[in-house]
């Protein structure tokens, strides 16, 4: 019944919105990234890869967030000018921060009304805007949406719209699709998966893993390699949508976890679950972000990931088209990586 209640509320919103998108005013490009469910596709990497395409053909960046869980989401905020960080995780949100850590030179503001904080990035000097999480944010026009689908769980656990499951849309919400892209995608059943995307949409179809890339050394921004986790007794802290899978990437990298601190999507840590800290510890880098430190601790490191893309210079053509662009020069970014 609940999800029926929400399903009728989703119909009558979404039409409502996705009707006022002729009367913005649109003035330079915009490009969503988002997808259906409710946080675990790995999205922040993904905008990440797309800003640093995107830069790499000359153009200003801004990226526009909602600020989730920062304190001036509600009214919005310049959180990055390309040049100065004028925020922190508390008043803009971890994966802003984020954005404007790894991203040198992209503007970044946050704002729960997209418009604004599309508004901030243009008077900040952006020139091509990437809305981050914007696949619901119906009322903006786009050039692009590229939506992310997990290959292990596409549709969420249990396939079931909010709040019985993690849906916010329906799948048949991807014909809005100008392209999908499964993440995590080792061993998946490639031809099984895109039989059942193909039900709903005829959006071209790639294939992505988040691959381990270094560590960083969180107190002295010293970056180790991965080998330094093999045979490593560590503590493990997350807070993100699905735990269990940066826990699972430490194992396969050989760490030796005899802690664990876990959290929800979004956690705000207190530094409290550091009290107590036995060996060195290893997070993210949207929880590093929230975190404290002092040369005095036992260090911690975040683990920094890279997106590798399949036929990844087929998107790159196929945004530029839609941008209006085409593949002029042999572009030295065909294996972009998060991270600085």
């Amino acid at each position: 019944m609940l999800d029926k209640i929400y399903a009728h509320f989703l119909e009558k919103r979404r039409a409502q919105n996705l009707a006022k998108r002729a009367d913005f005013a649109l003035e330079i490009p915009i490009l969503s990234v988002g997808n259906l469910t409710t946080g675990g596709t790995g999205k922040t990497p993904a905008v990440q890869w797309l800003a640093r395409f995107l830069a790499a053909q000359n153009s200003q960046i801004g990226i526009a967030a909602r600020g989730y869980k920062g304190e001036k989401s509600g009214i919005g905020a310049l959180v990055c000018d390309g040049k100065t960080v004028f925020e922190s995780a508390k008043t803009a949100g971890d994966e802003a921060i984020l954005h404007a850590r790894n991203l040198p030179g992209a503007v970044v503001a946050i704002a729960a009304q997209r418009e604004k904080a599309v508004e901030i990035c243009v008077q900040n000097g952006a020139q091509v805007v990437i809305l981050d999480d914007g696949f619901q944010f119906w009322s903006l026009p786009r050039r692009f949406d590229l939506v992310l689908l997990d290959a292990q769980k596409p549709f969420g656990p249990n396939e079931k719209l909010l709040p019985l499951g993690r849906l916010r849309e329906e799948p048949q919400a991807l014909g809005r699709a100008d392209a999908i892209l499964f993440t995590r995608s080792e061993n998946a059943d490639k031809t099984a998966l895109e039989t059942r995307v193909r039900r709903f949409c005829d959006a071209p179809i790639f294939w992505s893993v988040h691959a381990p890339r270094d560590l960083k050394n969180e107190q002295t921004g010293e970056i180790v390699p991965l080998e330094w986790l093999r045979n490593r007794e560590i503590e493990a802290i997350a807070g993100l949508a699905d735990n269990a899978q940066f826990f699972d990437s430490l194992q396969k990298l050989g760490a030796k976890i005899r802690a664990k601190h876990e959290g929800k999507d979004h956690q705000n840590w207190s530094g409290q679950e550091r009290e107590n800290q036995k060996f060195p510890a290893v997070t993210t880098e949207k929880d590093a972000v929230k975190m404290r430190f002092n040369s005095e601790e036992l260090p911690v490191f975040s683990l920094r990931i890279a997106l590798q893309i399949e036929r990844e210079s087929e998107l790159q053509s196929l945004i530029l088209g839609k941008l209006g662009r085409s593949c002029e020069r042999n572009f030295s970014c065909n294996r972009i990586s998060c991270g600085s």
